[in-house]
């Protein structure tokens, strides 16, 4: 499927989007139109991985999140862009399972004309994300097809929503987000006592968002190293049961503390400085 824009006039989009405070009208209807025929393609991806037996979920990328990938890679990252589209896969199996989904999805749209990409990010996790990605090309256009365990999936659905609540940037490594000018504002005109308290629960609670981040990635290194373990060792092995359960309550508790955060983006009183 061609798109509706050549790559040139793709490139000057995306950096018209970065550079402009406020996308103008023309250039939002402009990438609807881009990801409109993405999704046309996307559709059609979809109908060949599920007559391979598998039950994916899909999406094409929204206006909010691609102006982010553009503003942290640059407006010409666009033409480039190789997950517009995009479906999930998870597997009810261990590696060896996630293995062989990838090897048939890679011959399925070999068979189109080209070589399909594969990137294991279990060899090379970004953040403690890892999963199996296999870009396909579908009439000609990229769609990503990320692979995952059910473990992989539980875990980065977590840190999906921890991102959410104290800042995108630690998918990419970068510190949670500073709330430190909603602080500055809550103690404008208050005792130096009142004023101390609040940066003393200020530095604790930032504290408690960086070692929350430290001890989710953690643990899926202890989740990729169960899941190697698995292939080797066996799936029966009553140290890898025990271990497993540890890894579904510290999964369960990090849900639990997240239910209890403020995202950062919403904090502005003192009543809204616990973790």
């Amino acid at each position: 499927m061609a798109l509706p824009f050549s790559k040139s006039q793709v490139v000057r989009l995306g950096e018209r989007l970065v550079k402009a405070g406020e996308p103008s009208d023309e250039d939002l209807v402009a990438l609807s139109e881009l990801l409109l025929a993405y999704d046309d393609t996307l559709a059609c991806a979809l109908e060949q991985v599920r007559a391979l037996g598998f039950e994916p979920t899909s999406r094409v990328k929204n206006t909010g999140t691609i102006l982010e990938k553009l503003t942290r890679h640059g407006g010409s990252w666009l033409k480039s862009m190789q997950d517009l589209a995009g479906m999930r896969i998870v597997i009810d199996g261990n590696r060896t399972d996630q293995n062989e989904a990838v090897a048939r999805i890679a011959q399925l749209f070999a068979a189109e004309g080209r070589e399909p990409k594969v990137t294991d990010r279990r060899v090379q996790p970004s953040e403690g994300y890892r999963a199996v990605h296999v870009i396909v090309y579908s009439e000609g256009l990229p769609v990503e097809v990320q692979v995952r365990t059910r473990w992989q999936h539980e875990w980065a659905d977590m840190f999906e929503k921890l991102a959410d609540l104290i800042g995108r940037g630690i998918r990419y490594g970068e510190p949670p987000t500073h709330w430190w000018s909603a602080i500055e504002r809550m103690t404008e005109g208050e005792t130096p006592e009142k004023a101390s308290a609040a940066r003393r629960l200020y530095d604790i609670s930032y504290k408690w968002h960086v070692l929350t981040v430290k001890s989710a990635i953690s643990l899926s290194d202890m989740i990729d190293a169960l899941e190697e373990a698995e292939v080797t060792v066996g799936v029966e092995a009553a140290d890898l049961r025990k271990y497993w359960a540890d890894v579904r309550q510290h999964l369960a508790d990090l849900r639990e503390q997240m239910d209890g955060m403020t995202p950062v983006s919403e904090r502005g009183d003192i009543g809204t400085l616990s973790t």
